[in-house]
């Protein structure tokens, strides 16, 4: 005659469930993941639209006629905010001009020029006008830069003999800050 243990059932339960444990008519899943895991993509170059077109400059250089240093200002304001280094370039006086550097904001986009009132004085045959400036844009690294300084402006005040340049604003200089 066989005889029976009676177990406790917390004893009994783990028991039951170890025994079936292996034993399943279904099949095993796959342990290879290469074969359910999604192909990557190769990243793809985008396209972008180009940048918008900048404001093209159509200003005139003013001449000996303007008198008033604000119409050479705003000249150069809208040479800078157009990006049109070489307009810029003739707001200068002829001596300085035709020299090879680039200026500081050569190389910043989106430009903001601010110009605040002047100071106006009179020397030898000359006016100097002269104008605090400061230059906000965008860096090559997208990071704003803001240039500050104090540009001067100079005409020759009536002199006879005076050629229509010199008669003319242009910028004397310009000192930057930093």
């Amino acid at each position: 005659m066989k005889a029976w243990i009676a177990l406790p059932f917390p004893l009994l339960a783990p028991a039951l469930l170890l025994a079936g444990c292996g034993e399943t008519d279904e099949p095993a899943p796959k342990d290879d993941m290469a074969e359910q895991a999604e192909p990557v993509a190769e990243p793809q170059p985008v396209d972008l639209p180009p940048p918008p077109p900048q404001p093209e400059f159509t200003m005139i250089l003013p001449g000996p006629d303007q008198k008033n240093p604000q119409s050479l200002l705003s000249f150069w304001k809208g040479a800078v905010e157009a990006g049109d280094t070489d307009a810029a370039r003739r707001a200068w006086r002829k001596e300085v001009r035709t020299g090879g550097t680039a200026p500081r904001w050569a190389n910043m986009d989106h430009i903001r020029v601010t110009l605040q009132d002047g100071q106006m004085e009179g020397a030898a045959g000359s006016l100097y006008y002269t104008v605090p400036i400061a230059l906000v844009g965008t860096s090559i690294d997208e990071t704003e830069v803001e240039l500050k300084g104090e540009m001067t402006l100079r005409r020759a005040n009536d002199v006879p003999g005076a050629s229509p340049d010199e008669l003319s604003w242009r910028i004397e200089s310009v000192n930057w800050e930093g």
